[in-house]
C-alpha cells in the first residue's frame, strides 16, 4: 500500500500524464501529412481516445512491477535514468507483442498501433519522464544550496586556487556546489600565460602567474590557498610551496595523481599542506623486475617491526612485493601489535599472506636462533636499534649491546641459516660519529661487512640514510607537543642542518637498494639537499596557522653527541658507482680481521655487562679510532 501513499500517488499521476502526452504527440507526428480529410482525422482521434487508457495502464503496471516508484525523484542519478529507460523499453515491447506474434488487429483497425508510433512514443516517454525527475532533483539541489549558503554566509573563508587545469576547475566546481563548507574562491593563479584572464566557472578568473601569490593573497585578503596541481614535478612543488608559505595563510593541497587514482577531485580529498609536502620527496617505484625477482615468493623477517622504519617496511613489503610470508619481530609487544593491525587494515583479515609475530630481543642468541628455525626466512631486514642520540649518551652499555652485539647476532644467524640476504638499516650518524649512538651504528656496519666475508652464501648489505621525517621521537613530534601546550619551538642551533626523507621513501629505497646490492657493500640513499632546522621550524609554525610573531623559536644549544651538520661519507670513503638516481654504492675499507675485531668486541661486551658506562664509552671510541687509522694506512 506504500506505493499509493499521497506523495507516490501524485508521482504516478504525473507519470501517467507524461505517458499520455507522449502517445498523443507520437501519433500526430507519425501521421502528419498522411491524414488529410476530416473523416480520417475523426477516425484517428477516436482511435487515440480508445487506445490511450489501455497503453497508459499497461505501462504504469509494468513500471510499478519493476520497482520504478521505490526511488525518490530528488535523488535521481544516471543509473536511475538507465533503469527507467530499460523499464519503458520492456513496456513498449509488451504493447507491441501481439503485433509481433501476429495476434494483433490489422492495420487500420481501431486498436492497431504502428511500429513507428511505438518507437516515437518510447523516445518521448523517456524524455518527458526523465525530464520531470531531473527538474525535481534540480529544484531540491537549488533549495539545499540556498539553505547551505544562508548557513555559511557569516563564516566565508576567502580562497585562492593555485592551478587552472582540470584539478583546479574541479575544485572550483565542488566548492560552488557545497557553499556549506564556507569557502569563497576569489581567483586562481597559473604560470600558463594563455590562461590569464580566463573564466574557470563560478565567476572565478585566472589572475596571473603563481609568483604573484603573495601579492594577490594580500590584495584579496585571502584566508586560504589550495594548491590544485596533482602532477607537480619535484622542483616546481618546492618552488610553489615556498611561495605559498611566504603568504602566511592556511595552505591546502589536492593529493597527487597516484592518490587520486583517476577519480575526480572532491572536497574531502583536499588536505592540509604537510611537512612532507615541503620536503618534496617523490615516491619510489617498487614494481620493477629487479625488486620483484628479489622478493617474490620470499619469506621475509623484519626486526624492529614496531619502529617507524620497520613498520613501514612491513607495509611496503606486504603491499607491493608479492612475498610469501612476513615475520614481525620486536622487543615491544605493543608496537608489534599495532604494526599487525596496520597490516590487517591494509590487506584485510582474510589476507593470504602468512604473517608471524615474534617478541624477542635481538641480543638473545637462543631465542633468535629459535625464531630462525621456526620461520626459516629467505631475507632479513634488520631495523632493530636504539636511535635516540641523547638517551644513548646516558645509556652507552645498552646502546653497544643492542646496536652492535644485536646486529652481529642477527647477521651470524642469517649466515648460519643460509639466508639469501641480510640488510642492515644504518644512519648518517655512523659517519665520523660524535655520539655513542653513531659510534655503535658505525661499528655495526663494520661487523656486518666482516660477517659478509665469513658467510659468502648470504648477501649482506648496509643501507645508510639520514633523518626520517615524522618518525617516533622526531623533531616534528616534539614541535607538535610544544605547540599544543603553548610553548615556544626549540631548535638546537640556528645553523644546524640535517638530511631528511619521508618514512615511505626511506623504506622503499631500502628495499630497492637491497635488491640491487651484491654483498659486503654499503648503499647510500640520496638525501637531497640538507635542510636548516631553523628554516624547517619556521615553516612548521606557518603550516600550523601561526607566524613567528605568535610563536617564538628558542635556540637551546647542541646536546652532547649532536652534530652541527650531518655527513653521508667519511674522508676515507667514496662513492664507487650510482645504481639509480637515488641509490649509490660506497667503497668502504674494512682491513681489520674478524679475529682482531672479535677480541675487542669481547672486551667491550665485558665492560657493558658490568655496566661500566664511562669505560664502555672510552673503549668504543678507541676502537673506532683504531679502525679509522687502519683504514687510512
Amino acid at each position: 500500500m506504500r506505493f499509493f501513499s499521497k506523495k507516490n500517488s501524485f508521482r504516478i499521476l504525473i507519470d501517467a500524464t507524461m505517458l499520455a502526452i507522449a502517445l498523443v504527440a507520437a501519433t500526430y507526428i507519425r501521421l502528419e501529412g498522411e491524414v488529410e480529410s476530416v473523416v480520417d482525422k475523426f477516425i484517428w482521434n477516436e482511435q487515440i481516445i480508445k487506445i490511450l487508457p489501455i497503453v497508459v495502464i499497461i505501462k504504469m503496471l509494468i513500471l510499478l512491477a519493476l520497482g520504478t516508484y521505490k526511488k525518490f525523484w530528488r535523488y535521481t542519478a544516471t543509473s536511475d535514468l538507465i533503469d527507467l529507460s530499460r523499464n519503458l523499453l520492456i513496456a513498449s515491447v509488451v504493447i507491441a507483442a501481439p503485433r509481433l506474434t501476429g495476434a494483433s488487429p490489422r492495420e487500420g483497425d481501431i486498436y492497431a498501433i504502428s511500429y513507428g508510433i511505438l518507437i516515437i512514443d518510447f523516445l518521448f516517454s523517456i524524455a518527458l519522464m526523465a525530464g520531470i525527475r531531473l527538474f525535481r532533483s534540480y529544484l531540491v539541489e537549488q533549495r539545499n544550496i540556498k539553505k547551505r549558503l544562508r548557513d555559511s554566509e557569516s563564516t566565508k573563508k576567502n580562497t585562492l586556487i593555485i592551478g587552472a587545469g582540470e584539478a583546479g576547475i574541479e575544485v572550483i566546481r565542488n566548492i560552488s556546489l557545497h557553499p556549506e563548507i564556507g569557502l569563497e574562491v576569489l581567483g586562481a593563479l597559473d604560470d600558463d600565460e594563455r590562461k590569464h584572464g580566463m573564466d574557470l566557472g563560478s565567476d572565478v578568473k585566472v589572475l596571473g602567474p603563481i609568483s604573484d601569490v603573495k601579492y594577490w593573497a594580500s590584495e584579496k585578503s585571502v584566508d586560504q590557498i589550495i594548491i590544485a596541481i596533482p602532477s607537480l614535478k619535484l622542483k616546481d612543488q618546492r618552488r610553489i610551496t615556498a611561495l605559498c608559505t611566504e603568504a602566511e595563510v592556511d595552505i591546502r593541497v589536492v593529493p597527487g595523481v597516484d592518490q587520486l587514482a583517476g577519480g575526480q577531485v572532491s572536497i574531502e580529498q583536499i588536505r592540509k599542506l604537510s611537512m612532507e609536502d615541503l620536503l618534496g620527496r617523490e615516491e619510489i617505484d617498487l614494481n620493477t623486475s629487479e625488486v620483484l625477482n628479489f622478493l617474490k615468493g620470499k619469506r621475509v623477517l623484519v626486526t624492529g617491526a614496531g619502529g617507524s622504519i620497520g613498520r613501514e617496511l612491513c607495509l611496503q613489503l606486504a603491499k607491493k612485493c608479492n612475498i610469501e610470508a612476513l615475520c614481525l619481530l620486536g622487543k615491544g609487544e605493543n608496537s608489534v601489535f599495532y604494526t599487525l593491525q596496520d597490516l590487517y587494515e591494509l590487506l584485510g583479515r582474510d589476507t593470504k599472506l602468512e604473517i608471524s609475530q615474534k617478541i624477542a630481543d635481538v641480543r638473545n642468541t637462543s631465542r633468535m636462533s629459535a625464531v630462525f628455525e621456526d620461520f626459516k626466512p629467505d631475507v632479513v631486514f634488520h631495523a632493530a636499534a636504539h636511535k635516540h642520540v641523547h638517551l644513548m649518551e646516558l645509556n652507552a652499555c645498552e646502546a653497544f649491546e643492542n646496536n652492535v652485539l644485536g646486529t652481529r647476532n642477527v647477521a651470524k644467524l642469517s649466515g648460519e641459516h643460509k639466508v639469501q640476504a641480510f640488510v642492515l638499516i644504518s644512519t648518517d650518524k655512523a659517519v665520523n660519529p660524535t655520539s655513542i649512538m653513531g659510534s655503535t651504528k658505525s661499528l655495526a656496519e663494520k661487523v656486518t661487512l666482516i660477517e659478509s666475508k665469513n658467510y659468502p652464501d648470504t648477501k649482506m648489505t648496509v643501507v645508510r640514510f639520514g633523518n626520517v621525517l615524522g618518525s617516533r621521537g622526531s623533531v616534528i613530534q616534539i614541535w607538535e607537543k610544544q605547540l599544543a601546550s603553548g610553548q615556544n619551538i626549540t631548535v638546537t642551533h640556528k645553523e644546524a642542518t640535517r638530511f631528511f626523507m619521508t618514512i615511505p621513501e626511506a623504506s622503499q629505497l631500502v628495499i630497492q637498494a637491497a635488491a640491487k646490492a651484491t654483498t659486503g657493500e654499503v648503499m647510500l640513499l640520496d638525501m637531497g639537499e640538507p635542510v636548516k632546522i631553523h628554516d624547517l621550524a619556521t615553516q612548521f609554525i606557518q603550516l600550523s596557522g601561526f607566524s613567528t610573531e605568535d610563536v617564538a623559536i628558542d635556540i637551546i644549544g647542541l646536546k652532547e653527541g649532536e652534530k652541527l651538520f650531518e655527513e653521508l661519507l667519511t674522508s676515507d670513503e667514496f662513492v664507487e658507482s650510482r645504481l639509480t638516481d637515488k641509490i649509490f654504492k660506497a667503497r668502504i675499507n674494512t682491513p681489520i680481521s674478524d679475529t682482531a675485531l672479535e677480541e675487542r668486541l669481547l672486551d667491550l661486551s665485558s665492560l657493558a655487562s658490568k655496566n661500566s658506562m664511562q669505560e664502555t664509552k672510552d673503549s668504543l671510541r678507541a676502537l673506532l679510532k683504531d679502525l679509522q687509522n687502519i683504514a687510512k694506512v
